[in-house]
């Protein structure tokens, strides 16, 4: 099946009573749901989302050229099962995550996860949001 994943962070500032009183109850320009949202298409079809709750994700790289690989704690895993027994890994920080959805269809599969407006994140590749709380000390320059 065909894969994507949404990521959605939540703005603080959106008043529902201002988008109730003049916009039928939907935001506008100046009163947005979201600060922003990601939006990942995954090339590989996919045949489940397996999700972990209080996973690890390992992050792995190069910094001043000496590799590094530093655990990561208290993640929401989402485990793209791919057709081929591949499994791509997507992660959120459990203190970034409100909620998420996960929708079924038979030719696709949606994955979508709605960010803590208030948590400061990281986005150090594509599909991974860290706390900052929660990155590696020993990343950070």
């Amino acid at each position: 099946m065909k894969c994507t994943a949404r990521f959605y962070k939540m703005n603080y500032d959106f008043s529902p009573e201002f988008a109730e009183a003049h916009h039928e109850g939907k935001e506008s320009e100046n009163n947005r749901y979201y600060d922003w949202e990601d939006e990942l298409s995954i090339t590989t079809d996919v045949k489940d989302i397996e999700v972990v709750k209080d996973g690890i994700y390992t992050i792995q790289g190069e910094k001043g050229g000496e590799s590094f690989s530093e655990e990561i704690k208290n993640v929401h895993l989402f485990n793209l099962i791919g057709d081929d027994g591949s499994v791509t890994q997507l992660a959120c920080s459990n203190s970034l995550v409100l909620k998420y959805d996960i929708n079924r269809e038979p030719e696709t599969i949606t994955l979508k996860v709605f960010m803590e407006e208030m948590e400061p994140l990281t986005n150090p590749i594509p599909g991974i949001y860290i706390a900052i709380q929660d990155f590696p000390k020993s990343l950070v320059d």
